[in-house]
């Protein structure tokens, strides 16, 4: 081992010395960078300090990818035809020594010319770097760890110095150019994106400019890190397999395929489950959300209605930053100089609604597809929920860490989503509902659901959630179908000891519930909710929900869904049509759905049909004796789909339940937001959040009218409704998506 590491030592500081007595390597390695730079800062940045530093990550990745293609696999090319690694060879030194060698020399020019410029752009253009030094000096190591081999792989395969420099132009341009190196990676066109998720260039411009320019750390990269830690130890892995001493000796050409077929699925895996690069996003087009205090804005030429369901014409609104700040009677005139005027034409504007049931991580498909369960899809329904004009939602039994980090960029305006609220993991017994259907993904269901059996562990998990920080506790009640699979039911002891001790820690509970024994258990622990609508929920205990104040969330656009997926009927729904991603749509379809499956038996048809029959009277019987409804969708179960499963939910309340309009707008507005005890949601008065939908009717008049969105308002902010499911939304990544 002594032995070659010594020899390590010595090749590595031959190389060294070959490069810092070569007049044409300094000028390549180190002169022709800082000329780089100086040209790019000063015609395309023109000294701005934040147009270089955003300039920056694409010159520093030019300089790997040069470096790395033109300088090491030039070198070793020269190397084997004057005959240098012949005498290697007979020394011997192994072909693992002439590679390390090869590569910390190559580092260490690397990061030499990297540091020069990184100097001069600190004092000739006063760039400044977003994130840590730390994390930017890992970066480019990294970066370069994952170059500098490929570069080596260039050099072993390269037949002689004419077909060198050839393979090397075929790589530089395109990794040049289609990363985001060169040319602003939001400006290329969609197409052309898609090929530069193959490239790793475009991985390093993702990390540096994540880094310098959007304040990341790695561990918020984790995608992008990870391809380059791997490509790059494979690469300088399968260096071994490629190295030539002599220019006559064979390419092996079966191991050239090994090579290329290894890195090849590296980036093919990632293109399909890693989400779209943030560097699409335009510093000009930023999706943040970050409020300005003296920014305001008066809305003219609408009504609206307020907090107790009132319509109330003739309005103006000033916002100023996220917040409602005044709200004029018909005919004060007061002083309004400097803010934006925005006339909604006669619209009429509601707070942004509340779905109060939703699984982010659920596709609403068939769960069929690789989009499905890919991280863009998760995304892409975010800003679905803006789209039509939910600016809040509940979810229920999602991965905590999610969307917890979630929250966190939605607060510091990093992320355009609407506002999480969620429980975290559902507390149910061990082994039963949700756990058992998440059994047959590993760990899914430690993460969704925490399994207790008794008291004490019940109380535990309750308070270990209230330290997370979730908004309420919620807690299964089922056993399952008896005809499919019997499951354990969670106990007494440990409903009773979550609910008490979620209230202690001021927070409130909901219980999914299967019957109208359940739904009695529930409310005579305490609890502060029901979530969906007991087939056979009695006219007493309905009673009794009233006597408590416990609120009813039926979730009828869950069951409408599952009876149409059942019955095959067609999907039709216009803002589906819009909103929802086609893939999930086919899916819902394919002969390899379970659901398609379950569809061959008449029984579970005919089950279906019944099931939604029984829940729409019981939701019927519960609001005529008074129950309080909130609106939730259930989102994410097969064909209720999400921000159109609530529009859709609020038309059967209409429709199907015989609810007032009135009671339908307090139900997804603040209703919910109380339960979330949230003053400023789901309400239009003086001091509120500017979360804000224009309609084009009257939602107390037409319960069509929520289809009807003409504006959505985000924190005071104007949305692009038509650019929300292309223009990038900001750097919020889910860690898993189901």
């Amino acid at each position: 081992m002594s032995t070659t590491l010594t020899g390590l030592a010595a090749l590595t500081r031959a190389f060294l010395l070959q490069t810092i007595r070569s007049k044409t390597a300094l000028f390549w390695n180190l002169a022709f960078p800082l000329l780089f730079l100086f040209g790019f800062a000063i015609i395309f940045g023109g000294s701005d300090p934040q147009r270089v530093s955003y300039l920056v990550p694409g010159l520093l990745t030019i300089t790997m990818i040069s470096a790395s293609f033109f300088g090491v696999s030039l070198s070793m090319v020269t190397l084997r035809e004057t005959g240098v690694y012949r005498r290697f060879r007979a020394t011997p030194v192994p072909a693992t020594s002439v590679v390390s060698a090869h590569a910390v020399a190559a580092l260490f020019n690397l990061a030499l010319s990297i540091a020069l410029q990184m100097a001069a752009a600190k004092m000739f253009f006063r760039i400044s770097v977003s994130g840590s030094w730390l994390d930017l000096v890992l970066g480019i190591l990294l970066s370069g760890f994952a170059f500098v081999p490929l570069g080596l792989i260039v050099g072993s395969v390269a037949r002689d110095s004419g077909t060198a420099p050839a393979i090397t132009n075929l790589l530089f341009f395109p990794m040049m150019f289609l990363s985001g190196a060169t040319f602003p990676f939001f400006m290329l066109p969609g197409w052309l994106q898609t090929i530069a998720r193959f490239l790793p260039a475009t991985y390093v411009v993702e990390v540096l400019q994540g880094i310098m320019v959007r304040g990341e750390s790695l561990a918020q990269m984790s995608g992008p890190v990870f391809v380059l830690a791997l490509s790059g130890a494979l690469a300088f892995g399968l260096n071994g397999l490629l190295f030539r001493w002599e220019s006559t000796e064979p390419i092996r050409k079966e191991r050239l395929v090994i090579a290329v077929a290894t890195l090849s699925l590296v980036y093919g895996t990632t293109f399909f489950l890693l989400p779209r690069f943030k560097i699409a996003a335009s510093p000009d087009r930023s999706p943040s959300l970050q409020t300005d205090e003296d920014r305001a804005l008066l809305l003219t030429h609408f009504a609206y209605v307020d907090e107790n369901g009132e319509l109330v014409r003739n309005a103006r609104m000033l916002i100023r930053g996220d917040r409602i700040v005044r709200i004029f009677e018909e005919g004060e005139s007061p002083d309004t100089s400097g803010a934006t005027v925005h006339d909604l034409e006669g619209g009429y504007l509601i707070p942004g609604l509340i779905d109060s049931h939703v699984h982010l991580g659920g596709s609403a498909g068939g769960n069929v597809s690789i989009v499905e369960f890919g991280k863009d899809r998760m995304i892409h329904d975010l800003q679905a929920y803006l789209g039509v004009g939910v600016t809040s939602f509940v979810s229920l039994t999602d991965d905590l860490d999610d969307l917890l980090s979630l929250r966190e960029a939605v607060l510091r305006g990093e992320m355009r989503a609407p506002r999480p609220f969620f429980s975290g993991p559902a507390l149910t017994a061990p082994g039963g509902h949700p756990a058992a259907r998440f059994e047959r993904v590993p760990g899914l269901a430690e993460r969704l659901t925490r399994q207790v059996a008794t008291a004490a562990e019940a109380e535990a998990a309750v308070r270990a959630l209230a330290r997370r920080h979730v908004h309420l506790i919620k807690l299964v009640l089922e056993e399952g179908d008896a005809s499919f699979q019997k499951l354990p039911r969670l106990s007494e002891e440990a409903l009773r000891a979550a609910v008490k001790t979620a209230h202690e820690m001021g927070l409130k509970t909901t219980v999914h519930v299967q019957t109208d024994a359940h739904a009695r258990l529930a409310i005579e622990a305490g609890a502060d909710g029901l979530e969906h609508v007991p087939v056979d929920l009695s006219d007493a205990t309905i009673a009794l929900m009233v006597r408590r104040g416990v609120t009813l969330t039926p979730t009828l656009a869950v069951a409408e869904g599952m009876k149409n997926v059942a019955t095959g009927a067609p999907i039709e729904d216009s803002l589906a049509q819009r909103w929802v991603l086609p893939e999930i749509l086919q899916s819902l379809k394919s002969p390899a759905s379970r659901i398609q499956a379950a569809r061959q038996a008449d029984a579970f048809v005919q089950q279906m049909r019944r099931r939604f029959e029984d829940r729409v009277k019981r939701t019927a019987a519960a609001y005529r004796q008074g129950v309080r409804i909130i609106a939730g969708s259930d989102a994410g179960n097969p064909a209720t789909f999400h921000g159109v499963g609530l529009i859709r939910e609020l038309e059967l309340f209409a429709q199907r339940v015989g609810m007032k309009p009135r009671d339908i707008f307090l139900s997804a507005t603040r209703y919910p937001a109380d339960r979330l005890d949230q003053p400023d949601l789901g309400r239009i008065t003086e001091g509120a959040l500017a979360d804000l939908v224009v309609l084009k009717a009257n939602p107390l008049q037409d319960p069509g009218a929520y289809r009807q969105v003409s504006r959505v308002y985000f924190a005071g902010q104007l949305l692009q409704r038509d650019a929300l499911l292309t223009a990038p939304p900001g750097p919020w990544q889910p860690r898993i998506a189901f």
